[in-house]
């Protein structure tokens, strides 16, 4: 572990005054911190985000792994980037720092065309002209396009025959998560996501998933709703592992003749899930 002392010199959060000191954590990074006691505000252990007063002496512990780069470059050519983002960050945050502002200090025309849930890690797609973002933003509205690829390891030995591919899904801002319904309810909306068993791991099972409709949290909610919950899921299962097992893994294209992306159609872009 390596510390970090500072007095702040202003009124100002403490998660912002860490995070302007240490900007290679993100927001999450930060979180997890004071969640297991590592920060201290005059001399005192802090686990909330609360307010600093100017002078006040603040001390952090900190892993220097930490430091990972919040994203690698996996592809890019004059239309698209393609980035592995590591988990814990949000792509588009109106609140905090987020991965486009810290891609854009090196490709700064990227365009955010899509998103991932701030703890899934894996592949981010972003334009680079105008042209290709009508295209990508086309694309995931039509949802045959581009075929998208999570790698998932829950607990327990998955009976593949017992997941059924469509179920119902509610947002509930107020608890920042979803809930889910086998039958048809008013405010909840049909999802689909299909599952496949690649193998069992002792007790766990490792799937892939792919995404036929995008909602918030979908493969989370609706694999946890069988009895399944992700490795690391503290939101929809309980969980002592601090990394979400989740990871959109692998993208393929199938852009129509005539299309400027037609060219991505003979391509696949694949990573592998830090957590194997």
């Amino acid at each position: 572990m390596q510390k970090l002392e500072f007095k702040a010199n202003e009124r100002i959060e403490l998660i912002k005054a860490v995070i302007d000191k240490l900007p290679f954590l993100s927001r999450y990074d930060v979180e997890k911190l004071l969640a297991n006691k590592d920060v201290k505000v005059n001399n005192a252990r802090i686990k909330d985000n609360i307010k600093l007063n100017q002078d006040d002496l603040v001390i952090v512990y900190y892993n220097p792994k930490e430091q990972e780069e919040w994203y690698s470059d996996v592809y890019l050519d004059t239309n698209i980037l393609i980035v592995n983002k590591r988990a814990g960050i949000e792509v588009v945050s109106e609140t905090e720092r987020d991965l486009v502002g810290v891609v854009k200090q090196k490709h700064p025309n990227i365009i955010p065309v899509h998103r991932l849930d701030r703890n899934t890690e894996g592949l981010v797609i972003f334009a680079l002209n105008n042209y290709a973002e009508k295209e990508l933003l086309e694309a995931f509205k039509v949802r045959n396009t581009i075929t998208k690829k999570y790698a998932l390891l829950v607990h327990g030995k998955v009976d593949i025959n017992k997941l059924k591919r469509t179920v119902y899904l509610k947002k509930v801002d107020h608890l920042s998560k979803v809930w889910i319904s086998e039958v048809k309810t008013s405010g909840y909306d049909p999802i689909i996501t299909e599952f496949e068993l690649v193998e069992y791991r002792g007790d766990f099972s490792l799937l892939e998933a792919k995404l036929i409709t995008g909602k918030t949290h979908q493969i989370r909610a609706h694999i946890s709703y069988f009895g399944y919950p992700i490795v690391g899921d503290k939101k929809y299962g309980k969980d002592k592992e601090k990394q979400l097992h989740l990871t959109a893994y692998n993208l393929s294209f199938s852009f129509k003749k005539g299309s400027l992306l037609n060219y991505l159609n003979s391509k696949n872009f694949e990573i592998i899930p830090s957590w194997l």
